[in-house]
């Protein structure tokens, strides 16, 4: 399989539709880290499958590990190497919601003394998950739990967090992804995924206009200057 240059994936972005781009370079296709190990993505699958229940379908890998460089706005074009990460998507409603309805128990009822109001590490622990919880995703072995209150009521979180930090990092212990680092994101619905992922690439797409109107105004910079000294 051939993988787009940097350059060659620039004129996808500009002559493509956002939608299109994400869904033939990021999320279809062998990813670039798997080149010369046919087996890999599937060991991948088979494992999270084992561990989290998740169908293969809705297991990608993305970013540099998929198309051999950096989609990450800010380090956009970094090649991926033998330090690079592997970043997976998951797509599971059932997941989701599960960490959903969990932080749903923990905060009700809001009336009365116990929910009337939230301070402190509880405020912020609900402010953090519920911007995750408006775009649609969530990171749950990155969810934190130190100077909660109620802890037993999350305790079916922390489970899931437990559980999903296990997953990840038992990757590892295949020969395929000796000494690499894979991570993985929970999505609710691959719709989600698609909007987070075209947020992305419009963020570099931004980028690249921004550097090419800085070198015309450095051209034309210099144009004058040969003029004056002309």
């Amino acid at each position: 399989m051939a993988y787009p240059s940097v350059k060659e994936f620039e004129k996808a972005l500009f002559a493509m539709p956002l939608e299109d781009v994400v869904k033939n370079y990021v999320f279809e296709g062998k990813p670039f880290a798997f080149r010369g190990r046919p087996r890999a993505l599937a060991i991948l699958r088979r494992h999270l499958h084992a561990r989290l229940s998740v169908a293969d379908e809705n297991v990608v890998v993305i970013g540099s590990g998929k198309i051999g460089f950096s989609l990450n706005p800010h380090t956009y074009g970094r090649r991926f190497s033998e330090f690079s990460d592997i970043d997976v998507v998951v797509v599971d409603g059932r997941l989701f919601d599960k960490v959903w309805l969990a932080m749903l128990e923990w905060n009700y009822p809001r009336s009365g003394p116990r929910r009337a109001r939230l301070y402190g590490a509880d405020l912020k622990w609900a402010t953090d998950r519920k911007e995750e919880l408006y775009w649609g995703w969530f990171v749950p072995d990155r969810i934190r739990y130190t100077g909660l209150s109620l802890p037993d009521v999350l305790r079916p979180l922390r489970d899931m967090s437990t559980a999903w930090f296990n997953a990840f990092q038992s990757v590892s212990r295949y020969q395929e992804f000796a000494g690499r680092n894979v991570s993985g994101r929970l999505y609710r619905t691959w719709e989600h995924a698609l909007l987070y992922h075209i947020d992305g690439l419009r963020q570099i797409v931004r980028d690249i206009e921004r550097a090419k109107e800085g070198e015309g105004c450095d051209e034309i910079h210099l144009n004058g200057s040969d003029n004056k000294l002309v």
